[in-house]
């Protein structure tokens, strides 16, 4: 009999009958997830500057060059890894579509469906089929995992990589074969070339590697192959570039806070995490009613640790959310446990107590705790469910909806550009319109970093003239193409910015108006076709 029926099903069901049921269960949870990952996806919720970033740099990569916008040669400048973006051009080009955002949300959406199966993989061979039928599940409905399963992140590459490594590791400590260690290391290490996040999981695999110390000797070196052979080609085809880069990624990621400060964000995160909802309370208290123990551990050594680590100096809410992609799969999973766990609790309970005969205590037992954990459990995960459903075909409210553009209101500022562009004309614009422009569009904070040689907050003030792929000077650019993030954040964070905008609002004649998008051409030269 399946273990998980056998703690409170005293009837046998036969093994051929359940695995089929337990496959068409796994084939409906899977269709759900796709439909509420894929279903109008291309316009809801709108676009989000990182989704555009993405764009750019795998339209380059189609076209045989490492570059972003104004930056040739490297992206590491902008904490970009490769593997992303070559998984992206391929789907590009698989996909044969104009829609380039849809494609990027449909490979997303598609990766997060994934997540949901590498999930009820993860779970399967340790806690067995009903916890990880209800993890999948849970994985498959959770609105924050489906809402940022439709942007297209590059955060959502590592969910099924960081689960294929914890199920590896799983296997390893129970004590298989070393070749399980081996894949846990490579899928950290291929992670680890698709996201500098992924850092935050080289000490969870350390610690559990551990277990079996002497394999470490071997296995770290996997960690780090795929960022060595990456390096080595970077090195042999861009070797200043990436060195430049690799210096700056590498200063960003020391902390400038002190540990008081460091303190008080991690704190504050998780302050706000929990009281964000029922799901993070009960997915962080499920965690630690995991079993076997062994499963138990290795997720809150996964989960706990990147928080620490990354929450200490960084927000992981509102526009930061994106941080928490990766271990929104955890989450579910202890929201799965809680449930599970709670089942045979409750189960026990009333068996224990229940006043009936004891031909009849385990069948009365058995749905008393199914009808309590349906009203306790069942009822707002159905209506999230509900609620989910209609966002998905009605269009998302988010928190960060005053960040995102209008899809259509950027359809229409692009043909109106690209009408009248030549290959050669600048543009300097955000990357979240930027992207569909002909010509050479660069994002305004680039033009202020490369031309005044002024630091900003995401790039250096001393960025060599060599990895300029044209003339950054907005002055000698044909287009200006403001929007609400040019006044609401750059204004504010970019140095010398707010001269920019007033000079251009003030000499520069406005020919284009769509929602927050105004455009703006240079008088010096509108006559030119």
């Amino acid at each position: 009999m399946n273990r998980d029926q056998s703690s409170f099903i005293s009837f046998a069901v036969p093994r051929p009958v359940l695995y089929i049921g337990e496959g068409l269960l796994l084939c409906v949870i899977l269709v759900l997830a796709a439909y509420l990952r894929l279903t109008n996806v291309a316009e809801n919720p709108g676009w989000y500057t990182d989704e555009t970033t993405h764009i750019d740099i795998a339209n380059h990569r189609l076209e045989g060059s490492i570059q972003y916008m104004l930056i040739k040669d490297s992206t590491l400048l902008f904490g970009r890894l490769p593997l992303f973006h070559v998984l992206l051009a391929a789907a590009f080009q698989i996909s044969d579509s104009t829609d380039h955002m849809l494609v990027l949300r449909s490979f997303t959406g598609l990766l997060g469906v994934v997540s949901v199966g590498m999930l009820y993989a993860a779970v399967r061979g340790s806690g067995g089929s009903l916890q990880a039928l209800l993890a999948a599940l849970m994985l498959a409905i959770y609105p924050q995992a489906v809402l940022y399963s439709r942007f297209g992140f590059s955060y959502g590459l590592l969910p099924p990589i960081m689960l294929l490594t914890i199920l590896a590791l799983e296997r390893f400590l129970a004590g298989s074969k070393a070749g399980w260690l081996a894949l846990a290391a490579l899928a950290l290490g291929i992670g680890l070339v698709a996201e500098v996040w992924t850092l935050a999981l080289v000490l969870p695999f350390v610690i559990a590697a551990a277990f079996r110390p002497r394999h470490l000797i071997w296995s770290l070196p996997l960690v780090v192959l795929p960022v060595i052979v990456y390096s080595f080609i970077m090195l042999g085809s861009a070797p200043e570039a990436f060195g430049f880069d690799l210096r700056f990624t590498l200063s960003r990621l020391v902390p400038s806070q002190t540990l008081t400060e460091q303190w008080d964000t991690l704190f504050n995160n998780m302050q706000i995490l929990t009281g964000s909802g029922l799901w993070m309370l009960a997915g962080i208290i499920g965690l630690f009613a995991l079993q076997p123990v062994r499963l138990r551990w290795l997720g809150a050594l996964f989960f706990f640790i990147p928080i620490v680590l990354i929450g200490r100096t960084n927000a992981l809410y509102n526009l930061s959310a994106y941080y928490m992609i990766p271990l929104l799969p955890l989450v579910a999973l202890g929201v799965a446990a809680l449930i599970r766990y709670g089942i045979v609790t409750i189960w026990q309970t009333a068996h224990q107590y229940l006043p009936v005969g004891q031909y009849l205590r385990s069948g009365a037992a058995l749905l008393v705790s199914v009808l309590l954990i349906l009203f306790v459990a069942g009822a707002p995960l159905l209506a999230g469910l509900v609620s989910t459903i209609d966002e998905v075909q009605q269009g998302y409210v988010t928190d960060i909806d005053s960040f995102l553009i209008n899809p259509r209101q950027a359809k229409h500022v692009a043909a109106f550009i690209n009408s009248r562009v030549g290959v050669d004309d600048v543009i300097v614009t955000s990357p979240v319109v930027g992207w569909q422009f002909g010509g050479h569009p660069e994002d305004f904070q680039m033009a202020v970093a490369a031309n005044d040689y002024v630091a900003t907050p995401h790039l250096p003030g001393d960025i060599p003239l060599s990895r300029l792929a044209f003339d950054p000077d907005y002055q000698h650019a044909r287009f200006v193409v403001m929007d609400n993030l040019w006044h609401n954040w750059g204004e504010v964070h970019i140095p010398g910015l707010r001269v920019v905008v007033a000079d251009v609002q003030a000499n520069w004649p406005e020919v284009f108006q769509e929602g927050q998008f105004v455009v703006y051409e240079n008088p010096q030269l509108a006559s030119q076709p």
